[in-house]
């Protein structure tokens, strides 16, 4: 029996990064049984006529036509059963742990009061509404074009379809158990992420995620792959640039709100990092004709 490896089997091309977005549209005119699957990343089927059994170690999902599954990644066991006359459809996105966490902490403010369902399991089941129809023949639409989609439309048709699940059924979606990393990682991108514009030390950021400062700078370290102080500092500064290319911010007005005490610090430490002033770098950006 063969084995398959999702979405790498099914590439065109190797993935260009860890938070790729796989958009498929998957016809199949027989039934299968029992295909070995190794998901590498999260899944999202939405199946539009045929049934879909998906066996993990410890739970089974049965998914009619009309419903949509979410999985999470790891080794199964799939079935899919025609109905009568017509084929096997569905609607595939495939993403990684790390795509799920940045939206997770994107829409924190809405899941703060969320009291998820009980009990865990690798997958969950939604009823497809008239939204979710009318998105899944959108997304149709997208992918039967001669051209590859890029990376920015897959990322915002997945955004879209995870915060209408998160809208439409709070308790429901916040039950969703895809993340295979522990949640201690999750804590400590919640927390550094939301306070990129704020006044604060790696030692209070450590407090906030409720280790010691030598324990959250190694463990940041296995995250981001450099030290906090060098993130930090770097995404201040990509947040200035970002502040800077609009014409209704000024360099006296952007270092408060990129978390510095002093507009000459905050100068200095842009100096350093793009080889202009602040208001240098406005001043080219804005005169920049198309």
């Amino acid at each position: 029996m063969n084995t398959y490896y999702l979405p790498d089997d099914i590439l065109d091309e190797p993935a260009t990064g860890a938070d790729e977005v796989v958009i498929r549209s998957y016809t199949s005119g027989h039934d299968s049984v029992k295909n070995r699957i190794v998901l590498n990343q999260n899944m999202i089927n939405l199946l539009v006529s045929g049934t879909k059994t998906v066996v993990y170690p410890d739970a089974t999902a049965i998914v009619n036509a009309g419903e949509l599954v979410v999985l999470s990644t790891g080794n199964v066991l799939t079935s899919e059963l025609l109905t009568t006359g017509q084929q096997f459809t569905s609607v595939l996105f495939y993403f990684s742990n790390e795509v799920f966490n940045r939206f997770l902490i994107k829409y924190d403010h809405l899941l703060q009061s969320v009291t998820p369902l009980s009990g865990k399991q690798p997958f969950l089941i939604f009823k497809q509404d008239n939204y979710i129809k009318q998105f899944i023949s959108s997304t149709q639409a997208l992918v039967n074009t001669e051209y590859r989609l890029p990376a920015a439309v897959r990322q915002l048709k997945l955004e879209e379809l995870l915060l209408y699940l998160l809208l439409s059924d709070p308790a429901r979606f916040g039950a969703i158990q895809i993340i295979t990393k522990d949640k201690e990682q999750l804590q400590i991108k919640k927390v550094v992420e939301s306070h990129i514009g704020q006044l604060i030390t790696v030692d209070e950021l450590a407090f906030l995620c409720h280790m010691s400062t030598s324990t959250f700078k190694r463990r940041f370290s296995m995250i981001y792959h450099t030290t906090p102080q060098k993130w930090l500092l770097t995404r201040k500064m990509e947040l200035a640039a970002e502040l800077l290319r609009s014409a209704g911010e000024s360099p006296s007005g952007v270092y408060l709100k990129v978390g510095y005490q002093n507009h000459s610090s905050f100068s200095e430490a842009f100096r350093n990092h793009f080889g202009n002033t602040p208001s240098d770098y406005q001043l080219q950006r804005l005169n920049v004709v198309p």
